[in-house]
């Protein structure tokens, strides 16, 4: 029986990179799997440690072929399209992220224009704080609650409405829920 050389890690990652860190038996990628490198021409058939003889499978697909020569072993045709399907899925979910990000974006740009909008309103210095507005923001279509921004800092600059104490912000949710269920 022919002794085994080391594959070595540098070895072992040129095989993954080339095949893309997917199985070549079965198209099974990480996390869902450990992967190893497999001889081609396995060693205890006198198969060297190069990287021709070498192809990146998982544990599974390794141990099942065990000294068995790759030609009676079949190569699983679909292992690019699960490939590419992955690198697809990868794009959209960096799309999606994206997407996000542009919108918490223009979701603290929509907070601060209200709250300059509250300090013309009440000729305050103090705003409502990013804590109450972006949740606000968030439940309320923007044209309901900057008309309930207007309507609630009009209150407060009159001295209709009290902003010493938290009740206030009950308010300014119950004013929009009241311009939302109107304009339905």
């Amino acid at each position: 029986m022919a002794r085994r050389k080391s594959t070595g890690k540098r070895l072992r990652f040129e095989v993954f990179k080339r095949d893309h860190f997917t199985c070549q038996y079965c198209g099974a990628q990480p996390p869902d799997v450990v992967l190893v490198v497999d001889h081609i021409t396995p060693v205890c058939q006198g198969g060297d440690t190069t990287l021709e003889n070498l192809v990146t499978a998982c544990e599974a697909c390794n141990q099942g072929k065990a000294g068995k020569p790759l030609s009676n072993v079949p190569i699983r045709p679909d292992a690019d399209l699960l490939y590419l399907e992955t690198q697809q899925e990868i794009a959209e979910i960096r799309r999606y992220r994206q997407a996000i990000d542009k919108r918490l974006v223009e979701l603290n740009a929509t907070v601060k224009t209200l709250q300059t909008l509250w300090c013309e309103m009440t000729g305050g210095r103090w705003y409502p704080g990013e804590r109450i507005l972006n949740p606000f923001v968030m439940r309320f279509p923007i044209d309901i609650a900057t008309d309930a921004l207007i309507n609630v800092a009009a209150k407060v600059a009159s001295g209709y409405v009290n902003t010493y104490d938290t009740r206030w912000v009950a308010y300014l949710n119950k004013v929009a829920q009241n311009i939302m269920e109107e304009s339905e």
